[in-house]
């Protein structure tokens, strides 16, 4: 009688191989139904570039869920970033400069959120609510109906070109994932964030200082929003004051959708990493079979809510057990 391997089964049935598993099933259906196109040079590439600029924010969005707390102002943030970019490099035509202030500007923005969360002690989703409006209001005061289209130009090139058949956009995923794993999985930050959010009482009690902590949370998360804006304007080459609306619902969504719970406390970041890849496939497969785009709009919002409520039903289901007398 064969013996199975526990820690084996254990990996094969975790929430992030549910996500491999899925991901592999888009590709073989696009194989299958839409061979001419799947295998066409270049395919594949479009795929996994269509969608990486907002990726960037799901690894700054991790960091946040993790607290228990979200930001929904994070595509406002992204398009201030854009604005700051093109005005300065408009100005000084000095790319260095004008994203360095790009960059500055999400992390100024990260802090306003992180102050008024985590000291003046606001709901979240209050404060992000209204500073996304305030954002996205000073863009349109500046910008007005029209657009801005002057930015560096090689930011292109970060965003369409490849580096061994791999699109450059993903290799810099790829390259911040593993650098927010190891801050989260192998440092003493990273478990903070873990010990807050699952208990924010017990981690002031244990001296960890909660405060600064968020803060510092949401100043990254207003970084990410501007290394977002860098990938955002190489695959636009514009910037209008309506772009990017809803990006912080499908950022949430590929969070939630890899694994992290919303209460707070639990998730890793390779579960986000493959639903970012997940949501990319299963959005163009739906372009090719002539899905319109509020319908995959609706797709997404149903992709969250059963992300939220498989967890939910397997944690009833495991007390029930618990309780159920033998």
């Amino acid at each position: 009688m064969l013996k199975t391997n526990p820690r084996l089964g254990k990996i094969l049935g975790s929430w992030e191989m549910i996500l491999v598993y899925l991901l592999i099933i888009i590709n073989v259906t696009l194989m299958i139904i839409r061979t001419n196109i799947y295998f066409m040079p270049g395919t594949i590439q479009a795929i996994i570039r269509s969608s990486l600029d907002l990726s960037f924010m799901v690894l700054g969005m991790v960091f946040v869920i993790l607290l228990g707390d979200i930001d929904v102002s994070i595509a406002s943030i992204m398009i201030s970033c854009a604005m700051t970019i093109g005005l300065v490099y408009q100005v000084s035509v000095n790319s260095i400069l004008a994203i360095f202030c790009g960059l500055a500007t999400g992390a100024a923005c990260g802090l306003f959120n992180g102050f008024l969360i985590a000291f003046a002690k606001m709901p979240a989703v209050i404060v992000t609510i209204a500073s996304s409006m305030l954002f996205r209001g000073i863009v349109q005061i500046i910008l007005g109906t029209g657009s801005l289209k002057t930015f560096p130009n090689w930011l292109g090139i970060l965003s369409w070109d490849d580096f061994l058949g791999v699109p450059i956009n993903f290799w810099c995923f790829v390259i911040i994932t593993v650098l927010f794993g190891i801050v989260l999985h192998k440092t003493p930050f990273g478990r903070k964030l873990y010990i807050i959010g699952n208990n924010r009482e017990t981690a002031n009690y244990s001296g960890i200082p909660v405060k600064k902590t968020k803060l510092t949370v949401f100043v990254i998360m207003g970084l990410m929003c501007g290394v977002s804006s860098l990938f955002f304007i190489g695959r636009f080459n514009g910037l209008s004051s309506a772009m990017a609306t809803g990006y912080e619902l499908d950022t949430i969504a590929i969070v939630v959708l890899g694994g992290v719970s919303t209460a707070g406390g639990k998730g890793r970041i390779y579960g986000p990493f493959i639903a970012a890849l997940v949501m990319e496939f299963l959005f163009y497969a739906l372009g090719l079979f002539g899905v319109e785009a509020t319908t995959r709009k609706i797709i997404t919002g149903i992709v969250l809510i059963t992300a939220i409520m498989i967890p939910t039903i397997n944690e009833a289901q495991f007390v029930y057990r618990k309780k159920k007398p033998a």
